[in-house]
């Protein structure tokens, strides 16, 4: 890992004095004993789907701590030890502050534990059962690599795979995609907790693309991969983000690629021309695209994750 520390935003750690703790089983030693990854959600108005996640993580074949932390949702969220049996830490925002500084908790408080890899995983997302298992071998075995990504497949309410992305697996050519793209999904990254004391926390300056802000900078600080199977599953919602936050975001994604921009690199060039592209295409017409690139493009999975208890609201 590198000893260079890139600029940092001075907010980009979350403030403490008013993060209400309802549950920290990381305080508690023989709870904690052998916890050596931390699963961080962060969790806005609940629909029901958190249930699904915990599920999932259920599943899972290694000690882990669940990191949730809850973003200020109107009514608050209950995270029972029967739902999570597993040492849990619980934190609540006192308002909505959105995802950035909800993360930013979550890492606080998983720094202070000294649990040394954070996965990242959303609201609704079911994990393979072996996904936290693959990631963390993977990092024991290659001391360099500081952000390991998967495979992703996006399912239907009926469990019908709309679309499955694979972002490329070696550091060099995930390098090369941030050029254009957010080569690794956010929720299916694991990263060593001991590179944020390089790169700093989620950046606050980059609204809905905190993640590419971040793993850019950690790609900077020592090796990145990425896992051929899909580890992760996520819900397809046919209506996609909000068309302001996802203008958020693309203007977001804008700055960064300009703030990297390399005039000899031509995937500069092109990242710049297909930002302001997404900008304006309608978001049915990306999927369609997408939905082409990946068709009969199956590829390596993983076990698959345990259904959902019930179907998850449209």
């Amino acid at each position: 890992m590198s000893t260079a520390t890139p600029g940092r935003a001075p907010n980009d750690t979350a403030r403490r004095d008013d993060v209400r703790v309802v549950r920290d089983d990381l305080r508690d030693a023989p709870r904690a004993a052998g916890v050596r990854v931390a699963v961080l959600v962060p969790v806005y108005q609940d629909d029901g789907r958190l249930a699904a996640t915990l599920a999932s993580l259920r599943a899972q074949t290694v000690p882990f701590a669940l990191v949730v932390v809850d973003d200020g949702s109107a009514v608050p969220l209950d995270v029972s030890p029967a739902a999570a049996p597993f040492p849990t830490v619980h934190l609540r925002l006192p308002v909505n502050r959105g995802i950035e500084a909800a993360l930013n908790a979550g890492l606080t408080a998983i720094r202070r534990a000294g649990v040394p890899y954070v996965a990242r995983l959303d609201n609704g997302d079911l994990c393979a059962p072996d996904r936290l298992a693959r990631q963390a071998t993977h990092l024991d075995a290659h001391p360099d690599v500081v952000l390991l990504g998967s495979s992703v497949a996006w399912v239907d309410d009926a469990g019908r795979e709309v679309f499955c992305v694979r972002p490329p697996t070696g550091h060099d050519a995930i390098v090369r995609a941030f050029a254009h793209t957010v080569p690794l999904i956010h929720p299916t990254v694991m990263f060593r907790t001991a590179v944020l004391e390089v790169v700093g926390a989620y950046p606050t300056a980059y609204p809905a693309a905190e993640d590419y802000a971040l793993f850019w900078r950690m790609a900077g600080a020592g090796r990145v991969a990425c896992l051929r199977d899909v580890l992760v599953t996520t819900r397809f919602d046919g209506a996609g983000i909000s068309q302001r936050r996802r203008a958020r975001q693309l203007a977001s994604r804008w700055r960064i690629q300009r703030e990297h921009f390399r005039a000899g690199d031509p995937l500069a060039w092109y990242g710049l021309a297909k930002t302001g592209a997404l900008r304006v295409l309608p978001y049915r017409l990306i999927v369609a695209l997408k939905r082409a690139r990946t068709r009969g493009r199956p590829g390596p999975r993983a076990s698959a994750p345990p259904a959902a208890p019930s179907p998850l609201p449209a």
